[in-house]
């Protein structure tokens, strides 16, 4: 294998981490989304909503980047 097979090996791994990373972070916000609502707080929901939404939109980019 050459450097530049090496070198897009690394860059795959990295981008499918930081993926499972950001998709953890969004289950973690899906689950503190449920207790709140669930305990009576609505006020936290729409900026747990906001943030999981930029999670995916930069998950969805990172995906895309794959494909290339």
């Amino acid at each position: 294998m050459n450097n530049t097979q090496k070198q897009k090996t690394v860059m795959l791994d990295l981008i499918l981490v930081f993926i499972l990373v950001l998709w953890t972070i969004q289950l973690f916000l899906l689950i503190t989304g449920l207790d709140a609502y669930l305990g009576g707080d609505k006020g936290i929901l729409w900026p747990i909503a906001a943030s999981s939404l930029v999670l995916g939109g930069i998950n969805l980019k990172l995906v895309s980047m794959i494909r290339n």
